[in-house]
């Protein structure tokens, strides 16, 4: 006779049926999906009940549009021009600071155990996924899908922020993302925009708000994070120069957070104030050069480009200028 399934059968049992069902998660629960669950029955019931003057394309049609168009076809050189001038100048500095720093800072910020020891004693903020390989990463997805008909696509932090919190952390939720999409795109083609047109929008805005959340949770803990690196840098010089590491030296750390949450208040505040991204990043530069160590550290990285072999004093004036 068979002896009944122990209660660790029956758990492992449910979570591989279906992560939702799993009373007993050893992770949290995969909120986006509960979310997304959740606007597709809305959908379904509002296209499922909408008349012909609801604005709705219905009935859904399968393949119902190409899957790839030749988009440069017929593009003259004033359409290089003017694509040029309002598309690619305006969003240069968007794509630069949300998808090619920010989504570097924020992998540093989340994954500090992918972190690359290597450019970890750099003291660089890159260390999960370089600013490099993101910036190849977005300039090979546009010129090559873009001539295919695809929309702009970039790395966002926001994303990055907003997979994280719901619970996508791993290679894997990306691939089975992009084949949804391919599917997605395959299988209902422009049918795919009445679907999305029928999702809630309070839906999405509570999916845009737990974004959010998670990226000003990243953020303060950043902030207190700079103390932390402040701190290790002085322990570091102190031991160099005086060859004590029993001396206890601390920063003004009270300082340091009040010009580094000024520097992002003021970023953040144009940002939202003028709708203009570029305008907060030079409104926060302009805020670190002067009121910050942003000349300091300018002068400074202008000396070591000219001696890179040579130690240079001048971040102690830095942190003096903290103190």
């Amino acid at each position: 006779s068979s002896s009944p399934a122990s209660p660790s059968c029956f758990r492992q049992i449910l979570k591989r049926t279906c992560c939702c069902l799993d009373p007993f998660p050893k992770t949290p629960h995969p909120v986006g999906i509960y979310l997304f669950l959740i606007g597709c029955v809305f959908a379904t019931i509002t296209l499922a009940t909408a008349g012909p003057d609801s604005g709705y394309d219905l009935p859904l049609q399968f393949f119902g549009a190409p899957v790839a168009i030749n988009a440069i076809e017929g593009v003259t050189a004033l359409s290089w021009r003017q694509g040029f001038l309002q598309g690619t100048l305006p969003q240069l500095p968007l794509t630069t600071l949300n998808s090619v720093i920010s989504v570097c800072c924020l992998a540093h910020a989340l994954y500090p155990e992918k972190r690359d020891p290597a450019l970890v004693s750099k003291r660089r903020t890159d260390t999960v996924v370089t600013r490099r390989e993101v910036s190849i990463s977005v300039g090979l997805m546009n010129l090559i899908l873009c001539p295919l008909g695809s929309m702009p696509n970039c790395h966002g932090a926001g994303g990055l922020a907003g997979q994280h919190r719901f619970g996508a952390r791993h290679g894997t939720s990306v691939a089975v993302l992009g084949s949804f999409k391919i599917l997605l795109a395959v299988f209902l083609g422009g049918s795919a925009l009445t679907l999305l047109d029928a999702l809630p929008v309070a839906v999405l805005g509570v999916m845009l708000v737990i974004a959010g959340l998670e990226l000003v949770g990243t953020g303060v803990g950043m902030l207190f994070e700079c103390v932390q690196k402040e701190q290790d840098q002085l322990n570091e010089r102190v031991v160099s120069e005086y060859g004590n590491a029993n001396q206890e030296v601390s920063v003004n750390s009270k300082a340091i957070l009040r010009k580094n949450a000024l520097i992002s208040m003021v970023t953040a505040g144009v940002i939202i104030a003028l709708q203009k991204t570029h305008y907060g990043a030079i409104s926060g530069w302009v805020v670190h050069m002067v009121y910050g160590d942003g000349f300091l550290q300018f002068v400074n990285w202008a000396k070591n480009r000219r001696n890179p072999n040579k130690q240079e004093s001048g971040e102690e004036e830095e942190r003096r200028h903290d103190g």
